[in-house]
């Protein structure tokens, strides 16, 4: 979903409204953004439970953070970059070991997949862990431009880099996917 004009002028007025001293003006700029930002964080995380404490803790940081706000950036903008940052913060913070590789898994324990009952279920859980072994910034681009459906101005503001480093970050991550998932 791409910011409108429209969108971060009402937004704008929203965080205005809230640095006024109106605490609901941040219950309609939770309920205007919490579904994009759910779906960012699950695409980061990878489940559901991670997802919903990521998505809280970044709206908790917003409204820590709104009253000095200065609205140089959109206010979408701005509330995707704490989501990235967060989720990148939390990468860091695991404890090597803590999460295990499939392939460190007994085959024993795997659930087995029936070529043509499970084929899609398969496909994505390929994809998915393709996804996941790109480099962060190839990530965070491939999943703005994709799953977000953010422009490339979009995301080289949200990430802080320029319109053509977007653009190779992209080019380089469905590169990388295509390296790993063969059809």
């Amino acid at each position: 979903m791409t910011s409108s004009p429209e969108r971060n002028e009402r937004d704008l007025a929203l965080v205005r409204r809230f640095q006024a001293g109106d605490e609901t003006a941040f219950d309609h700029l939770v309920r205007e953004h919490r579904v994009e930002v759910y779906r960012l964080a699950h695409r980061l995380t990878g489940n559901h439970a991670d997802a919903d404490d990521l998505a809280q803790e970044a709206f908790l940081r917003v409204f820590r953070a709104l009253p000095r706000f200065r609205g140089e950036s959109a206010f979408r903008t701005w509330l995707i970059r704490v989501v990235l940052n967060l989720a990148a913060d939390r990468t860091k913070s695991r404890l090597p070991g803590r999460l295990v590789s499939l392939e460190k898994v007994p085959e024993a324990v795997l659930p087995r997949v029936s070529p043509a009952g499970d084929s899609d279920l398969l496909r994505k859980a390929i994809l998915d862990r393709a996804v996941s072994l790109l480099p962060p910034r190839q990530r965070e681009t491939l999943i703005l431009r994709i799953f977000q459906e953010m422009k490339f101005h979009e995301i080289a503001a949200v990430m802080g880099c320029t319109v053509g480093t977007a653009k190779a970050n992209f080019f380089h991550a469905v590169k990388g996917l295509r390296g790993r998932v063969r059809a």
